[in-house]
């Protein structure tokens, strides 16, 4: 007969496996988790947008973001989390009429409704100089933060913006840290007396700061861009996030994101070791309110990301256009566009919400009224052509709008209609550079300017054949055209032209900054030169059409240029 083995020794095991999931219950128990929800670079962007889309092979126009959709993902967040925290990384204002007609009140309106928890300046906070700001720091339910900036010579904002802002979070303290780009006097109209420090050291003091205090997850709000945010979170010992803006980054699954025919840059979020060798994440939400981020975080004790995990969302409306056609809802082309979307696993249609719908349409019925007033009158027909048209007034208003700028290049695509004698009305404007790509400042050396106008001309070549009339659009420039020169050796004599009519020959070292509109800068119609080149370049945030209607404006009746940038040689 078989007797029980060492009853003693049972029981111990016994004891050792409750210690054991005591201690697993207790570790589980001791784990802080919170929600984090963010955005950045909306930029006035208040309705949706029409944004084309590539779903197998055709192209499908959506309408993407739009502060009411915004609305109701977040509050289905927030009926999730009641805490989660909800962070804007910059550049609330400029690039829609909402800004020019309104003075940036109504953004931040809109954000005071998502029940925002903090953002740090972008540069376009300063487009209309320090004299603008205070004006929205006080319309706003929400504390503005940044570490490297330097208010004291502004009194009107020095005792209204503080460095960091320490949240409790289900009962816990997260500090956050706002940091903005030292480039600012550089990209954007004027910043009076402010002054812009370095932001890592900016950082690190304000990270030593904290953790005297006993804080020990610590996020920063950043308007540095994606590149810049690595750079600072492998220098600054102590940040747990960045949460970034300002390059306009979209971050994701390839292989997800691609069904919809978006590339992303990088993935969400992006995961780093830090100057003390401890994880980092580095996130961005894209732009225009196209993408609202969302992170999970689990930390230990001591303050390390133990977990985290994602769910980010592109809001997405009802209405879809394809071949030029509104598809109906209820089809199968429908049902394969909702379907392709959902299997994304981050585009979503949202609905509106229909109290932001209220808040925004008397806004919205005067910037539908303002696209019928007059801005210019056209004393000639301007006709799309080499040297006359819309294209080189577009290309002068991009240098009247970024004074700092030594050229201006715009692709052919980038005028879609002529102009006709007479009066030239907002809606006109829209029409003939309806894209709302932003200007974009790089440097760029003779040689590869050179390079990209080349480029340039090849792929247009390709595309059109050798027809005069659709060559890219400049300012500041004039250079020989050879069509029947080889590829690479079609342009000549290239030269900077100064307002006085001064000209002088390029130099092949020798750095010009140089003005683009964005699709040029991601290496559209053959620029991809400019796309890759390593020098300075910062996206303006100021929109194509709006500089372009500031400038006819400003000259009140407007003429084709006489002015022959481009010279075309005869053939051999």
């Amino acid at each position: 007969m078989l007797q029980p083995c060492c009853p003693g020794r049972s029981l111990r095991l016994l004891l050792l496996v409750l210690s054991l999931l005591l201690a697993a219950c207790s570790n589980q128990s001791s784990r802080y988790q919170f929600t984090l929800v963010h955005m950045n670079d909306t930029h006035s962007h208040l309705e949706p947008v029409a944004v084309n889309l590539a779903m197998q092979g055709e192209t499908v126009t959506a309408q993407l973001g739009g502060f009411a959709r915004l609305k109701t993902v977040v509050d289905q967040m927030r009926a999730e989390d009641r805490e989660l925290l909800l962070l804007h990384g910059g550049d609330v204002v400029q690039g829609t009429l909402y800004f020019t007609l309104f003075n940036g009140l109504p953004e931040f309106d809109f954000l005071n409704l998502l029940g925002l928890d903090a953002m740090t300046f972008g540069n376009h906070e300063f487009d209309r100089g320090p004299e603008a700001i205070p004006a929205w720091i006080k319309r706003s339910r929400f504390p503005w933060l940044s570490a490297n900036i330097d208010f004291s010579a502004e009194p009107a904002l020095a005792g209204l913006v503080k460095p960091y802002l320490i949240k409790e979070v289900h009962g816990e303290k997260i500090a956050i840290i706002g940091v903005t780009t030292e480039t600012t006097p550089q990209t954007t109209m004027q910043v009076g007396k402010v002054v812009f420090n370095d932001a890592a050291e900016s950082v690190r003091k304000q990270v030593a700061v904290l953790e005297g205090m006993g804080v020990n997850k610590i996020i920063v709000l950043s308007h540095l861009g994606y590149q810049q945010d690595r750079e600072l979170a492998a220098k600054v010992a102590g940040i747990d996030i960045v949460v970034g803006g300002h390059s306009h980054t979209l971050m994701g699954d390839e292989s997800l994101l691609l069904k919809i025919g978006l590339l992303p840059e990088t993935v969400y979020p992006t995961e780093l070791k830090g100057a003390d060798g401890k994880r980092v994440l580095v996130l961005q939400a894209w732009q225009w309110g196209h993408f609202l981020g969302r992170l999970q975080a689990a930390f230990s004790p001591d303050g390390e990301i133990e977990q985290y995990s994602h769910a980010a969302v592109i809001p997405t409306g009802t209405s879809f256009v394809r071949n030029d056609q509104v598809v109906q809802p209820g089809t199968a082309a429908y049902q394969t566009i909702t379907a392709t979307l959902e299997r994304t696993g981050i585009a979503r249609i949202v609905a509106e919400d229909p109290q932001s719908v209220a808040m925004l349409a008397p806004y919205g019925q005067k910037v539908a009224a303002y696209r019928t007033v007059a801005i210019a009158t056209a004393a000639e027909d301007l006709v799309r052509g080499l040297n006359s048209g819309p294209g080189p007034l577009a290309a002068d208003s991009m240098l009247a709008a970024v004074p700092r700028a030594q050229v201006a290049i715009l692709n052919y695509g980038g005028i879609r209609r002529d102009l006709l004698r007479g009066k030239i009305s907002a809606g006109d404007l829209l029409e003939v550079m309806p894209f709302n790509n932003s200007l974009v400042l790089v440097d760029l050396t003779g040689a590869e300017l050179k390079q990209a106008l080349e480029d340039t001309v090849a792929f247009l070549i390709t595309k059109f054949g050798k027809d005069l009339l659709t060559m890219p659009y400049v300012a500041g420039l004039h250079f020989s055209l050879h069509m029947s020169a080889d590829k690479g050796a079609r342009i000549t004599k290239l030269q900077i032209c100064t307002g006085n009519g001064r000209c002088n020959a390029v130099e092949p070292t020798a750095v010009y900054r140089t003005v683009v509109n964005s699709f040029v800068a991601k290496g559209g119609d053959g620029f991809g030169v400019i796309k890759a080149t390593a020098g300075f370049k910062s996206d303006t945030g100021m929109i194509d059409s709006d500089a372009m209607r500031d400038y006819l404006q400003k000259l009140g009746t407007v003429r084709n240029s006489t002015e022959q940038r481009i010279s075309v040689l005869p053939a051999n």
